[in-house]
């Protein structure tokens, strides 16, 4: 079945951890070492990138939050064995609008992921480079995936970042949403559910996501516009 067919949050839920589980990294230890650092450069890179955000006392939390826990930090391990062991548990305790906003995450994640699985095939298996550099990435992300798919990256990371904000002012949302850390954590689902208040938190502090999302993404898609027009020095925008 597609993705596009599911119906329930659940279904979905369980469509994204799949793809995560189908991860080569998980298996092979070698391409694991390879995949670890294509993500800490993808990283690096964009801690460089957007440093005016971190340096900006209005984005530096929502800026660490989508570095640290939507690129490579988030522990979609412990995630996943919570969500596979006690998922109708979840979609009683919290509310499904708060679910969808963790199937994003889980979604952003699992094409993040296989993306740069395919870069570091690309890069050490195919151009064995001994060094990831600005040049070899411009030419993995020309060679692997499409333009298409980094597209849609982008935009799960807005629908991601909209849909926290969204939910954090919602009064009885977010009060639900609060009430129910005692019984998730009992539950054995406290990794879920801090993933979601470190979300919430980082959304606080702003007084428009959509400026920030703006900032992020429009300078994110500047860099993929001068990469896939071969462009020089594509990171330098």
């Amino acid at each position: 079945m597609k993705r596009e067919e599911i119906t329930t949050t659940e279904g979905i839920l369980r469509y994204d951890l799949a793809r995560y589980r189908a991860w080569r990294c998980h298996s092979d230890e070698q391409f694991k070492e390879w995949f670890n650092a294509v993500q800490k450069w993808q990283v690096a890179r964009l801690t460089r990138t957007h440093g005016h955000l971190l340096e900006d006392e209005r984005y530096q939390a929502v800026t660490n939050f989508f570095l640290s826990d939507m690129y490579g930090g988030l522990d979609l391990t412990s995630l996943a064995n919570e969500i596979e062991r006690a998922l109708p548990t979840t979609t009683r305790l919290l509310p499904d609008s708060v679910m969808r906003t963790a199937a994003v995450a889980l979604e952003l994640n699992a094409i993040t992921g296989e993306l740069d699985e395919q870069v570091a095939g690309y890069l050490f298996e195919h151009l064995k480079v001994s060094e990831i550099t600005e040049e070899n990435m411009a030419d993995a992300y020309r060679h692997c995936g499409t333009r298409e798919q980094r597209a849609q990256q982008m935009a799960l990371a807005r629908e991601l970042g909209m849909g926290l904000d969204k939910y954090v002012k919602n009064r009885i949302i977010y009060a639900t949403f609060k009430i129910a850390s005692k019984p998730l954590h009992l539950a054995g689902l406290g990794a879920l559910y801090d993933f979601l208040d470190r979300g919430f938190a980082a959304m606080r502090p702003m007084g428009s996501a959509q400026e920030f999302l703006d900032m992020f993404i429009n300078k994110e898609e500047a860099i993929m516009n001068k990469i896939y027009n071969n462009e020089p020095n594509p990171y330098q925008v």
